[in-house]
């Protein structure tokens, strides 16, 4: 039985992971929800934009093999999502997507987000985490959901999306060794 502590997280390396984070983009189970499919070039640019925002970190996530997920955390009440919801000063955003399309199902998923939960709400001032899921993404929703997360609010349109949320009494098991910051 793997085990939390088997993810580990560090941070996205440019240009040395563009490739990597360039062909899971390419992935028919992440392309509709990214929006990123296409030249190497394009993701270049949004991981280079992404790591110029102050308020968000760009991770790649790996376990005892090999890196299986993107992902970014972010400080909500810098982000434009705060505008959305009642968002509170202790709430930390996540993206993410798991990239080898052969983990899907396998468990990966789910030892990612525990993992990613149980480490933001062991931080310091973090008390709730919040994940935007596209209200069209029911695989995402009922993922999220199986894991705990509880309905936080319904964003309306441009982008309608459901925001699930975990908050600072929520347990997983061990997050030893958190290897995030902020």
């Amino acid at each position: 039985m793997a085990t939390l502590d088997e993810i580990v997280f560090h941070p996205l390396r440019i240009p040395a992971d563009i490739d990597l984070v360039h062909g899971w983009m390419q992935q028919p189970h992440v392309a509709p929800w990214w929006h990123l499919a296409g030249p190497r070039d394009g993701v270049r640019d949004y991981l280079y934009a992404r790591r110029r925002m102050r308020h968000r970190d760009c991770w790649i996530a790996s376990d005892s093999r090999r890196p299986v997920a993107y992902l970014e955390t972010f400080v909500v009440s810098d982000d434009p999502l705060a505008g959305r919801y009642d968002a509170q000063p202790g709430d930390r955003g996540f993206d993410l997507l798991v990239g080898p399309p052969e983990l899907l199902g396998s468990g990966t998923g789910q030892r990612l987000v525990r993992r990613l939960v149980t480490v933001l709400l062991g931080q310091v001032g973090i008390t709730r985490v919040v994940c935007e899921c596209d209200a069209r993404n029911m695989r995402l929703i009922a993922f999220c959901r199986a894991l705990g997360a509880r309905p936080v609010a319904t964003l309306a349109p441009p982008c309608s999306a459901v925001l699930l949320g975990w908050s600072a009494e929520h347990q997983f098991t061990s997050a030893a060794g958190t290897g995030l910051y902020r």
